[in-house]
């Protein structure tokens, strides 16, 4: 039996094809000869590339192309013509002339590859086309009867026609004791023309093609947006990762661009300053977080000194939660005074991550004023998530539906996790209960599983988080797609663990900022509250080791559903931690057949 590579006959292969592979794979007398099947070329002389039905390799005789046309032929006035599979006739290039292009340019790859003097070069090469279907039809004067196998050829030995056809170059080419491959030159001729390999699919690739993948609008998103255009007051609903921001980003953008000023916000500042990068340059838009926007109205009013005092007095008391101490109504005071003082009345109002913001009836009296017509009258669009994101201090999370019920809003939603992998929505349902629905991924690149590490005794979080930025970008994730998120501030030297510590791997630790780029090579830090709203492509989760409890779910939940394409956690060795997470852990990593 011939070496047959591949072994089988791909799905999509004619018939006739495969006749002929099962013919070159039985002859007894091929038992030494090498076939290729379907052999691609990168070029050739009429085009940018081209396919060989069949290369034969005979050792110390010769390599033959074969190419194959199943079904009935015809040719009229030098125009050749076959029926296809759906019985549709087509026209072709004459097979003769289709077969020795390939056959040269095949000759060609091997002469660049091996030298026009090497052994590899100068083996005796030929050409036969296969009719299996139909008797010889009519031959050119360049074709020999030699160089066709019809289909009484193809019902006797294939050895015998192949070998006709070596006889025939020969001939034609006068190499009549030209020689053919021997073992070693055969081996070259392999490995350079179907090599032998094994390649793993790096972290990195599989990074890279969940995030193409993410990147598409969903259909549904799209009908969204005509749903957003349709209505004056919106309220859009979805859970982490289905899209959300992107949406009410190109919502203002389109919005702007009917001539219309479009107020932009969110509460988070990092949030606020990505909207604002995203918006940038779109004519008409005034985009941040609530905070930003309403201290420079404040700021720039004819009571600016006297707020700048008041905020100071604030800022400099230390409390843990300024709401208390009037924060929100402040900057809502003195942010109404400036709109009413400029004029500045927006057409469009977008809010993103409404759940942290609308619960403020000072913010709420804020937005009233800044939206021409109030929220009453005016054209708006709010997005929020019910899922466990209310997460700012003694905040109680609200009912969105109902805080926006008597503006006669429009209720839309939004189920397609479009950000997460479908591991990292399953780790979140796990911890969390919130479950997501995941598009159907193309199954061509196995995902990323969740990864967890317990940081032993006599290894501290520095350590283990060094080790793993190591890891990572030994197999080729930018550091710049890195995030650590935890509860706690980078500079909390009782809780962070690498407070102080300047560089993690070789990379400066750097605090995420507001609407910048990342730093070429540094690794960002960010608490979760502030990092909600963004993602990054590989999100660390540290300081989580005993996290349980409503809160601390609701927190959890935030930060896991940053990660788009790998989530690593790294939990402390201790009684409490591996109580509460080692059972999560294992429910992770369940495959899916077994829940």
């Amino acid at each position: 039996m011939a070496r047959m590579i591949p072994k089988w006959v791909h799905a999509g292969a004619p018939a006739s094809e495969r006749r002929v592979f099962e013919k070159l794979e039985i002859d007894p007398a091929a038992g030494n000869w090498t076939v290729l099947h379907s052999l691609g070329l990168s070029r050739r002389r009429s085009g940018p590339y081209g396919e060989i039905d069949f290369v034969v390799i005979v050792p110390d005789e010769g390599v033959v192309c074969l190419e194959v046309k199943g079904g009935g032929v015809s040719c009229k006035n030098g125009v050749w013509r076959t029926r296809n599979r759906d019985r549709a006739v087509v026209a072709l290039k004459s097979p003769f002339k289709q077969v020795q292009e390939n056959m040269f340019a095949l000759r060609n790859a091997i002469r660049k590859r091996f030298g026009d003097s090497a052994a590899e070069s100068q083996c005796l090469m030929g050409y036969a086309v296969i009719f299996p279907d139909v008797a010889c039809p009519p031959l050119p004067p360049e074709v020999d009867r030699a160089e066709v196998v019809d289909r009484h050829d193809l019902s006797k030995s294939i050895s015998d026609s192949v070998a006709r056809c070596v006889l025939c170059t020969r001939r034609k080419t006068r190499k009549t004791r030209s020689r053919g491959p021997a073992s070693g030159t055969v081996k070259n001729l392999l490995e350079f023309l179907r090599p032998d390999f094994a390649r793993v699919v790096t972290k990195q690739v599989r990074i890279d093609r969940l995030v193409d993948e993410q990147v598409r609008l969903t259909e549904e998103q799209f009908n969204r947006l005509d749903d957003l255009e349709a209505n004056d007051h919106c309220l859009l609903t979805g859970a982490a990762g289905t899209g959300k921001t992107l949406l009410a980003a190109e919502y203002a953008r389109r919005e702007a661009r009917e001539g219309k000023r479009v107020l932009s916000i969110c509460f988070n500042a990092l949030l606020g300053g990505w909207i604002r990068r995203q918006l940038e340059g779109t004519a008409g838009v005034t985009a941040g977080n609530w905070h930003d926007v309403s201290r420079d109205f404040a700021r720039r009013s004819s009571l600016g000194e006297e707020f700048e005092e008041q905020d100071r007095v604030i800022r400099e008391s230390g409390a843990d939660d300024l709401n208390e101490l009037g924060f929100d109504e402040l900057y809502a005071k003195y942010g109404k005074f400036g709109l009413e003082e400029r004029g500045a009345l927006f057409d469009v109002l977008v809010v993103d991550e409404a759940q942290d913001l609308l619960w403020s009836r000072h913010v709420r009296s804020f937005l009233d004023v800044a939206l021409r017509g109030g929220l009453a009258g005016g054209r708006w669009a709010v997005f929020g998530d019910p899922n466990r994101q209310a997460i700012r201090p003694n905040v109680e999370p609200i009912d969105l539906r109902a805080v926006l019920a008597g503006y006669g809003v429009a209720n839309l939603t939004l189920s397609l996790n479009c950000r997460n992998s479908r591991s990292i929505a399953k780790a979140t349902a796990v911890v969390t209960g919130v479950e997501s629905r995941i598009g159907k991924p193309d199954g061509t690149v196995p995902e990323l599983r969740v990864e967890h590490h317990f940081c032993g005794r006599d290894l501290d979080l520095a350590a283990r988080l060094t080790r793993t930025v190591e890891r990572l970008t030994r197999e080729g994730t930018p550091v710049e797609d890195v995030v650590v998120l935890s509860p706690c501030r980078l500079d909390d030297r009782q809780k962070s663990g690498v407070a102080g510590i300047e560089r993690i791997a070789g990379h400066p630790l750097r605090p995420a900022k507001p609407g910048a780029d990342v730093e070429p090579g540094s690794l960002r830090y960010s608490t979760i509250g502030r990092f909600k709203g963004l993602e990054s492509n590989v999100v660390i989760l540290v300081n989580v080791d005993a996290m349980e409890g409503e809160w601390s779910e609701s927190l959890l939940y935030v930060g896991m559903t940053r990660a788009r394409a790998l989530l690593v956690f790294l939990v402390a060795d201790t009684p409490r931690a591996r109580r509460v997470w080692e059972p999560r852990f294992q429910e992770m990593a369940k495959p899916a057949n077994s829940e």
